[in-house]
């Protein structure tokens, strides 16, 4: 029976290009939808661009254009590496600049400031008197107390990696006037986790399918005691608060875009002409199933911040899977921005397959533990796995086939090959578990297993001799190979769909999660050679720019 799945994907901030870490804690997401539609269950996957907070404003001020052009031009480039570059399926995939967003953000600020959910709280707040505002922790300069650079933000310390606030910096100053900053008492609103406390308690204790990074650490946070938390700021880029007398305040980014995967899931139901179809997937007593993506460093965002907001706002479905990813470092250090230490989505992917690129995060990823991105690494994983054993497999089969039959899958059958062909079908079953329990990197794997025992099936039975004396069981061999090579492609198809759709295109077949059985006679088109190589001297040009850009 199908089922509703429900794909919340992280919302990246856009003040800059995609780089190698963004997609590694992305792909996950296009991974369940693909599956699941192959499966025949509804599919809602949705996320979007996070347009707003001080990320965006410090890019906008350095550009000397307004935050909205920052939002708008770097979205563009995030939808193009993410849907037609990588090929990621979403349903929809939207921003938080949109007046369903805005409804739905300042709905859920209401249903909780009404219920009680929300206090207000004066606090000390760092003030520019020479351009009478109050500045973002970004917007803050000072000495980090950690490690002595002299450069730290306001919000984290480039430097030691520290997180920090802006009452911690020695000699603190505004980042962009240079100016020594002061302090003023500014009015904001808190939700009350504690409020919430018994039932994310109760929550955390029997969660879903929660990778580990996620258990522990969102236990002992609620152990340890929930405190307030700030969910408005002092800015005018933002989702202004819908209170009277509140003017120059908006909604924390934080709390704005979570409130994206709601919104993202009305407005795909109102681009449909359907605007109650949303309900299908989030009512709380509707049998559907909520995976989120995102990195660790969202998990309590996830587990703590965005259930407690469900909670508190009316009966909607809570978090079922939490697929937190670890870290993506490149080269031994963490990617930057601000330093130019990245790998670019967009400049790597005019350059190589994109199904290089996703393999690669699967079977090499930090799925459930840190990794680190070395261009050899991304070179032997792809020649080896894509180029050496599965591009070569279509080739070698397509190649022999040729001389045999070549618009036909062979017709021959032998009753010799019926076990190799019942085991494709519990293929569909094992990776299908692995991929239900977030093991992704294990079910690329068993896939690719299949992928290089068939050419060992292939040499065992050698059918270019098999074809001079034995033809029949010749064309058996490459029947059964065929067969093989279309299973291979279906499963393989939420990882590297593009090599797969190729396939499935050539013998008109879907790509739904069943094997094909027996396809003797079935109509074929001929394939174009699936991949190219990666050379040691592509590689080699990478490692000196990395190496120029580390100096």
């Amino acid at each position: 029976m199908s089922k509703h799945i429900y794909i919340g994907a992280a919302w990246p901030y856009v003040n800059g290009k995609p780089h190698l870490g963004h997609i590694a804690g992305l792909i996950g997401g296009d991974i369940l939808a693909r599956y699941h539609r192959a499966k025949g269950d509804k599919v809602l996957y949705v996320s979007g661009s996070d347009c707003h907070g001080t990320p965006i404003l410090v890019t906008a001020e350095s550009m000397g254009i307004s935050p909205r052009e920052v939002a708008e031009k770097y979205h563009a480039v995030f939808k193009e590496v993410l849907i037609n570059k990588l090929g990621f399926s979403y349903d929809l995939y939207t921003t938080t600049m949109t007046a369903t967003h805005k409804r739905v953000a300042q709905d859920i600020f209401l249903k909780l400031f009404e219920k009680g959910y929300l206090v207000k709280k004066s606090e000390e707040l760092p003030y520019s008197p020479l351009t009478q505002r109050f500045l973002p922790d970004r917007y803050i300069e000072g000495t980090c107390p950690h490690c002595g650079y002299a450069s730290a933000r306001g919000d984290q310390c480039d430097n030691c990696g520290n997180l920090l606030t802006p009452k911690e910096l020695l000699n603190p100053r505004a980042k962009i006037s240079g100016e020594k900053i002061v302090w003023r008492l500014s009015e904001h609103f808190y939700l009350r986790l504690e409020a919430f406390h018994d039932r994310l308690r109760a929550f955390a204790q029997s969660p879903g399918m929660w990778r580990g990074n996620a258990i522990q650490f969102t236990q002992n946070l609620i152990e340890e005691g929930l405190p307030e938390r700030a969910i408005t700021r002092d800015s005018e880029w933002g989702i202004p608060l819908p209170l009277p007398g509140y003017q120059g305040k908006c909604l924390y980014v934080w709390f704005d875009a979570v409130c994206g995967y709601l919104s993202a899931s009305q407005q795909w139901a109102e681009d449909a002409g359907t605007p109650d179809a949303w309900r299908a997937w989030w009512d709380s007593k509707s049998p559907t199933y909520h995976y989120y993506i995102h990195g660790k460093d969202n998990v309590p965002f996830h587990t703590i911040i965005w259930p407690a907001m469900l909670m508190g706002s009316g009966e909607l479905h809570l978090p079922d899977a939490i697929v937190s990813s670890e870290l993506l470092t490149l080269e031994g250090a963490q990617f930057s921005k601000s330093r130019g230490w990245a790998v670019w989505a967009d400049d790597m992917l005019e350059k190589y397959n994109a199904d290089f690129v996703r393999h690669y995060l699967v079977v090499s990823g930090p799925e459930t533990a840190d990794a680190d991105f070395t261009w050899k690494e991304f070179q032997i994983r792809v020649n080896n796995d894509l180029v050496g054993a599965w591009g070569n497999l279509v080739h070698r089969v397509q190649a022999m086939s040729e001389k045999i039959s070549p618009s036909l899958v062979p017709t021959h059958h032998s009753d010799e090959f019926d076990e190799q062909r019942m085991s494709r079908v519990s293929l569909f079953e094992k990776i299908g578990e692995s991929i239900e329990k977030l093991r992704f990197r294990e079910a690329e794997k068993r896939a690719l297993e299949k992928v290089y025992e068939m050419n060992q099936f292939i040499n065992a039975h050698e059918p270019w001799k098999l074809s001079k004396n034995n033809p029949e069981k010749a064309n058996a061999v490459l029947s059964e190979c065929w067969g093989a090579i279309i299973d291979c492609a279906r499963v393989l198809y939420p990882f590297i769909p593009f090599s797969s759709e190729k396939i499935l295109n050539a013998f008109e077949m879907p790509p739904v999660w069943e094997s094909c059985g027996d396809i003797r006679g079935h109509s074929r088109k001929i394939l174009s050679p699936l991949f190219t190589p990666i050379s040691d001297e592509q590689i080699q040009k990478e490692i000196d720019v990395l190496s120029s850009n580390k100096k």
